[in-house]
């Protein structure tokens, strides 16, 4: 991943009354803007539980850090003792918030609860994970149906985060005084921000910072407004749009990270006409990749060459874009039996993402020039997924980590690329697919596992199983007083014990 930085000024925003960013005492305060609220109640095997991990409060045995790799986090180190048996040793005298230990009947019972929800977490549950025992108080095992090389990188996601037993006492996830990490939560204003101070008895040693905010601020351009303003200290998913305007602040940094995350168009293979891959071949051909780029992300984004970043070790050797043909899509719909001005279609555009709007008009307006008839429809992603899971669409536009649920391929395609896969919204379904993506995931050898993800990346976008449109990038702002803070490339950390204000 490459991080690129712009504006170096050193300001602070405003002189900072309680909680205003600015603030240059000793430990001193942060306030933090997160583009999503909490959907779920907290609930550990949602997206509200990498929510509670960039607050600075929830913590897993194992973490994934910026540059790739696994680091002990809750647990020391972890062993593959038997094909389908892997064991983890906790780290000794970590206490919950609450004063409570973290032994390993308390982290077997968290790890035991995502698995038993009624809606399971994509990176571990049931099918992944057969159980979770506690082998003695200092280690944990957990055993999977057949072997699974990928265990570690299961429980460095957020959704295998460790809370005190007091945690899942009640109707929903009680955060507050339940964690182990630098911040605990002192009180939730719902829907609207946490308040967090920091952990005295933190495992990790001092946490320079004394408290923190973090403000669910849901609109882009508010959150661009709020940090040029010093309302907060740090912003994520600032909108291209107000990107030329902030990088002139002397005040402001701003940060540009190649996101393991990939913006695609849905189409519905489960009916037709995407249920012939002629048509889905078609579609790809007449959408200008490279022209939504350049007009709507305004080259905060690359042109997709699949599913996989170019830069990655899973994406095929010399990758390119689609280059848009319209008399091949034209080709393409005759040998299928399609008539361009038969197909309507109607693409679902969520605005819980400010450029799919943007998005959305360019690809009817490139769709139009085919004879295709495009008709867009928005409203907020909670709304929409519903309909998107069930297969009521015809195409609808996501923006998708493909290591958010286990930091390797494996996780993605499993999950959204096989006829079984618990998000696969584009209802792709193909046996022989299935079963590679199955067998490439159990490859222990790593560049032979990346090997077989290439491929597997080259027949997805072959087949058009849906058009891979732009690899983006996250932009963070930051006021210039901001020290200790580093862009993850999967959004996991935010609040650390190092993130201070000079």
């Amino acid at each position: 991943m490459t991080l690129v930085t712009a504006g170096c000024g050193m300001g602070g925003g405003d002189d900072g009354g309680d909680g205003g960013a600015g603030q240059g005492a000793s430990g001193g305060h942060v306030v933090y803007a997160e583009q999503f609220a909490p959907a779920s109640a907290w609930a550990m095997e949602t997206n509200d539980a990498h929510s509670l991990t960039r607050a600075g409060c929830l913590e897993t045995l194992v973490k994934y850090t910026a540059e790739g790799e696994l680091e002990p986090m809750l647990a020391t180190e972890w062993t593959q003792v038997e094909p389908t048996t892997w064991e983890f040793t906790l780290r000794e005298g970590v206490t919950f918030q609450d004063g409570t230990p973290m032994d390993a009947e308390a982290v077997a019972g968290a790890l035991s609860h995502v698995l038993e929800v009624e809606t399971p977490a994509r990176a571990f549950n049931a099918d992944v994970i057969a159980g979770v025992e506690a082998a003695d108080e200092a280690t944990v095992r957990i055993s999977t149906p057949k072997p699974d090389p990928l265990v570690p990188l299961r429980v460095a996601n957020a959704n295998a985060g460790i809370l005190a037993p007091k945690a899942y006492e009640g109707r929903q996830i009680d955060i507050v005084g339940t964690c182990t990490g630098p911040f605990t939560v002192t009180e939730e204003v719902p829907q609207q921000s946490l308040s967090l101070e920091a952990n005295a008895d933190y495992w990790g040693g001092e946490v320079t910072l004394d408290s923190a905010e973090v403000r669910f601020v849901i609109d882009g351009a508010t959150r661009a407004t709020q940090l040029q303003s010093g309302e907060v200290h740090i912003a994520k998913s600032l909108p291209v749009a107000n990107l030329a305007n902030l990088e002139g602040d002397d005040n402001l940094e701003i940060a540009q990270l190649e996101l393991a995350r990939t913006t695609v168009m849905l189409l519905n293979n489960s009916r037709p006409p995407f249920d012939d891959p002629l048509v889905r071949q078609a579609i790809q051909q007449a959408v200008d990749t490279q022209a939504i780029v350049d007009g709507v992300y305004e080259g905060a984004a690359a042109a997709a060459v699949g599913p996989f970043g170019p830069d990655t070790d899973w994406a095929p050797e010399g990758a390119e874009a689609v280059a848009p043909d319209l008399d091949e899509a034209r080709a393409l719909l005759d040998e299928a039996g399609v008539a361009p001005e038969d197909l309507s279609i109607q693409l679902l555009a969520y605005n819980d993402r400010p450029e799919f709007g943007d998005v959305a008009a360019v690809i009817q307006s490139q769709l139009g020039e085919l004879g295709v008839d495009v008709k867009i429809k928005g409203g907020d992603y909670a709304a929409m997924e519903p309909d998107m899971l069930s297969g009521d669409f015809d195409a609808a536009l996501l923006s998708r980590g493909y290591l958010v649920d286990v930091a390797d391929p494996g996780g993605y395609l499993l999950s959204d690329w096989t006829c079984e896969g618990g998000y696969n919204i584009a209802h792709y379904c193909d046996p022989e697919t299935d079963q590679q993506i199955q067998d490439a995931a159990a490859i222990e050898d790593t560049a032979e596992r990346n090997a077989a993800y290439q491929e597997l990346a080259a027949k997805l976008q072959e087949e058009a199983a849906s058009v891979f449109l732009l690899h983006e990038n996250a932009v963070w702002g930051l006021q210039g007083d901001v020290e200790g803070f580093q862009p993850h490339p999967l959004d996991y950390y935010v609040l650390t014990a190092d993130l201070a204000v000079s």
